[in-house]
């Protein structure tokens, strides 16, 4: 099952966009350091997964 979890760690790229929410939201100071990079990566992951369905559901048609 180790390709699962490889699968599981891959991330997208960081874009413009998620920099700029990283940014503004350590600026603030609201929320701790570690919550905004740590809610980043999951969101980057989640991103990755739904991307990797969506193209092997493209890929089987």
């Amino acid at each position: 099952k180790k390709t699962e979890d490889a699968r599981h760690q891959e991330l997208i790229r960081w874009s413009v966009q998620e920099v700029r929410r990283i940014a503004v939201k350590l600026a603030q100071r609201q929320i701790e350091p570690a919550c905004i990079i740590a809610w980043s990566c999951w969101r980057r992951a989640h991103q990755a997964a739904a991307k990797r369905a969506h193209l092997t559901t493209k890929l089987q048609l």
